[in-house]
């Protein structure tokens, strides 16, 4: 008589039991990573309009230095208000402007939030350069420990 095998051995269900686990092992914190990645993407997000409100007005003031948060009217800089919208995202606690030759928007977490520290920023430098007599933004170069941190 032949003895038909049904089902399957231990030590096999035992290999594919250890195969999931050096599987997961390796997933959940990669997953987890791609998560946050995901979420500081908002911060990133808030630094957007005061880039673009930047480069308009060194374009209005013909490449003028200082676009920082004084003066007013349509030539003037960034106001409070535009800094103060652009971080009104859940994520995000505070967006910063420092004008001057050499424009540089940070950006920060809410302290806490989504695991997140308030010293976890997005700093982006604008890159200048001499194009026909005018001085203008040509890049945007990204840094900050948000950047430090893998989130960028």
């Amino acid at each position: 008589m032949v003895k038909v095998q049904k089902g399957f051995t231990l030590i096999e269900l035992m290999i594919v039991i250890a195969i999931i686990g050096i599987l997961a092992a390796v997933a959940v914190p990669q997953y987890s990573q791609y998560t946050k990645r995901a979420k500081f993407s908002e911060v990133k997000l808030a630094v957007s309009p005061i880039k673009s409100a930047v480069e308009l007005c060194r374009q209005r003031n013909a490449g003028a230095a200082d676009c920082g948060t004084t003066g007013s009217g349509i030539n003037s800089g960034i106001t409070q208000t535009q800094l103060d919208r652009a971080a009104s995202a859940s994520l995000v606690g505070a967006v910063t402007l420092t004008g001057g030759a050499t424009p540089v928007v940070t950006a920060s977490p809410v302290d806490g939030a989504e695991g997140f520290a308030d010293t976890d920023t997005y700093i982006i430098t604008a890159t200048i350069a001499d194009i026909a007599g005018e001085l203008t933004i040509v890049d945007w170069t990204e840094s900050g420990a948000g950047c430090d941190n893998g989130y960028c």
